[in-house]
């Protein structure tokens, strides 16, 4: 069957696909760097995708919406939502139904230490990056910032946290 309208134009662009059955339904992952990758491009993705390794997305028009569509998705181990100014705590219970999740890179987004204690079934994350304070904020005190990390480590307790804080 012949794609038609927005879906052939995204199909062709994503990868040259001009008949819907040639429409793959898993990726071993996907990226995208400083684009324009946005919540609609990711819906129009994952309405026909539904199982990917990993999913790196640094500095693209992503928000918490389009972590809601991420979070349908099976199998995914890797998240990296690097420098993301509209992904929110908002989006946490999102990122928690991905339990297949080892290394989740949350770095620069509005997510801070912590907001990370409701992450209660990622039992496989292994690795975590994320902002101890927000770039327009003072840097918190280091006693401060080890209390957040104790904390967030009863939550996630097989998982190595890494923050900004120098």
């Amino acid at each position: 069957m012949k794609l038609k309208g927005a879906e052939k134009q995204f199909w062709w662009h994503f990868g040259h696909i001009t008949e819907a059955k040639n429409i793959p339904t898993s990726l071993p992952g996907f990226a995208s760097i400083d684009s324009l990758v946005d919540d609609e491009y990711l819906a129009m993705l994952f309405a026909k995708v539904s199982v990917m390794g990993s999913l790196y997305l640094k500095e693209t028009r992503v928000t918490d919406e389009g972590v809601k569509l991420i979070s349908g998705v099976k199998q995914l181990t890797e998240l990296t939502l690097m420098k993301h100014e509209h992904i929110t705590k908002a989006c946490l219970p999102y990122i928690n139904q991905l339990t297949d999740l080892a290394y989740l890179d949350i770095w620069r987004t509005q997510i801070r230490l912590e907001d990370l204690h409701v992450l209660t079934d990622l039992k496989n994350l292994k690795e975590l990056y994320v902002s101890s304070h927000g770039d327009d904020e003072a840097e918190p005190d280091s006693e401060l910032v080890l209390e957040k990390i104790i904390k967030a480590e009863e939550t996630l307790p097989h998982c190595a946290i890494y923050t900004d804080y120098q």
